[in-house]
């Protein structure tokens, strides 16, 4: 007896095998390291398979951070009403899609803009219930304070996901809310006064240091912010650098990584520095903890193009590079949680690491989205914001 050969089917979720394989990959290389074959390859189907679901690796980028945003904001559609049981449900969902707002921080960049715009308004509709909410809750706040307050809750949950493997579930949820409830009960005679948000930015010099290595330095470090470390070549830092010609810039570094590092490394020795300075001058830990904020703050607001290319461009460099410059950032993390540990004890080592995650990406991410020049008290926002969510007084211990 003879049987028809059945012709095999394509699975009905395919398009969704291709996203889901395309973020992980995006994720953990960055979207220049990843090629359409690697991703056809990873599925387990062809290129041209492939092509039939999507035009090419822009139009996939934009699909993979269509579905970050809606699963990063899904919880914000629940209908909640009052704030503690909105916030615990977003930082669950939150813990639960951990990676998925690496891609929208990190590649919206590689975009163009009329499609960064359309997906930033995706993103804003979706977190609105939250905003709401807060505004419900703190009607006496300018409407500009509420948005504060809502990037402050995201990003200190976005930086909790990732780094929460030590501590179980319900106790990360627990914590995320708790600082979430801290942010938008905020209290401070700053966060009720208008900010003026319609000004325009104040316009910052563009004078390059004497040097030709520092001005390589300056002008790479603001080229890969604006850019993006892969979209700018050695003739273009070359060009930022007072009109450098580009094989000179081989006489100061290696390559264009070199340059990377040299500015992640200086980057890092800055706030190392800082930190020591405080653990000099203080008496206690909140108040050496309430030093090393201040000049978090001050570092990430007048260089803030090198913590840019610190979150963003380090996946672009080889293991090698990046060995060195991410053990730096573990011994300011790790300064950073003793110092919290020393002042709130009931925190284990696992969660206090985990609030100073928090705290970083707080300003970080406030630094990185807001016009840090149109409100007038926008570092002492940074600051007490920060304070905030490592549980320190509200205002600064004395003759710190």
């Amino acid at each position: 007896m003879t049987t028809r050969r059945q012709k095999a089917t394509r699975p009905r979720d395919r398009k969704q095998q291709i996203v889901a394989a395309a973020s992980e990959m995006f994720r953990a290389s960055g979207y220049h390291n990843v090629g359409m074959a690697d991703i056809a390859e990873a599925v387990g189907i062809s290129g041209p398979a492939l092509y039939r679901h999507f035009r090419g690796k822009q139009d996939l980028l934009q699909a993979t951070l269509v579905d970050a945003i809606d699963k990063t904001t899904e919880a914000f559609s629940g209908g909640y009403s009052d704030l503690p049981t909105m916030l615990g449900a977003v930082a669950a969902v939150t813990l639960e899609k951990r990676h998925a707002g690496v891609l929208w921080e990190r590649e919206l960049t590689h975009l163009p803009p009329e499609q960064r715009q359309e997906l930033r308004s995706r993103y804003v509709a979706g977190i609105e219930p939250l905003r709401a909410v807060i505004a419900k809750t703190r009607p006496e706040l300018p409407a500009d304070t509420v948005d504060l307050l809502l990037r402050a809750v995201l990003a200190s949950f976005a930086a909790m996901g990732p780094h929460s493997g030590k501590i179980a579930t319900r106790r990360t949820v627990e914590l995320m809310t708790d600082i979430g409830l801290a942010l938008c009960r905020a209290e401070d005679p700053i966060l009720r006064e208008a900010t003026g948000g319609d000004q325009p930015p104040v316009s910052r010099g563009l004078l390059l240091p004497v040097s030709r290595r520092e001005a390589v330095l300056a002008g790479a470090t603001r080229l890969f912010a604006e850019r993006g470390y892969d979209a700018v070549g050695m003739e273009d830092i070359a060009a930022a650098a007072a009109g450098m010609a580009g094989p000179s810039l081989y006489h100061h570094f290696a390559g264009k990584s070199a340059i990377l590092v040299a500015a992640l490394t200086r980057c890092l020795e800055a706030m190392l520095f800082d930190l020591s300075a405080a653990l000099d001058l203080a008496e206690t830990h909140g108040q050496a903890l309430d030093a090393a904020l201040r000049s978090f703050v001050r570092i990430n607001l007048e260089h803030g193009d090198a913590m840019s290319a610190l979150l963003s461009e380090i996946v672009y460099l080889s293991a090698e590079e990046r060995q060195p410059v991410r053990r730096m950032q573990h011994d300011f993390v790790a300064e950073w949680t003793a110092l919290l540990t020393g002042h709130r004890p009931d925190l284990s080592a696992a969660e206090a690491e985990l609030i100073v995650h928090a705290t970083i990406n707080v300003v970080n991410g406030l630094r990185h989205t807001t016009g840090v020049w149109i409100r007038p008290a926008y570092r002492d926002e940074l600051i007490l914001l920060g304070r905030i969510v490592l549980g320190l007084p509200a205002q600064p211990h004395p003759g710190v």
